[in-house]
């Protein structure tokens, strides 16, 4: 058994040096976003599928592993670490649990940080929307004054687009 447990520690580590990898990524995302880099936005967003396609490789393997300690302990095969730690010895329990709180937290930190990047993303959409709007403007949505309440001349008015460069 202790090869399978050392196969899981070992497949924990690079998960969580894998998710480590994809939190730099969200990080320079929001350094990308605030400069408003679409075209390195884009690459960084192809490095994390990526990675997203290795993390379901490493659930493959976690799975694989899952059931050869099964097997081994003659235990039902668990769904989670969690209920494979109910099964082994405390310090073995232990060390795989801490290992798993390391990939959970980094997996939180992950999630912290795409909440961040999608509101950054969703405030610069607002503002080139609210840009092309008033770029866009058609003459008759914009305020009219004159000198007089009864007078009711047309004002020209010059739309972004009408504008001669």
């Amino acid at each position: 058994m202790n090869k399978c447990i050392e196969q899981l520690k070992d497949t924990l580590i690079k998960e969580n040096e894998l998710y480590t990898q994809v939190l730099k990524l969200g990080e320079r995302k929001t350094e990308v976003v605030v400069a408003r880099n679409i075209k390195e936005l884009d690459n960084i967003t192809k490095k994390e599928q990526q990675y997203i396609m290795n993390m379901g490789t490493f659930e493959k393997i976690r799975r694989s592993i899952f059931s050869n300690i099964a097997e081994e302990l003659n235990i039902k095969k668990p769904e989670s670490v969690s209920e494979l730690i109910l099964s082994l010895e405390e310090d073995t329990g232990n060390e795989i649990d801490n290992l798993r709180n390391k990939l959970l937290e980094t997996i939180d930190k992950i999630k912290k940080k795409n909440e961040d990047n999608e509101k950054l993303i969703n405030q610069s959409l607002e503002y080139v929307n609210f840009n092309l709007e008033l770029m866009t403007e058609s003459p008759e949505e914009r305020n009219k004054y004159s000198n007089k309440a009864s007078e009711n001349k047309k004002i020209k008015t010059i739309s972004f687009f009408d504008m001669k460069i």
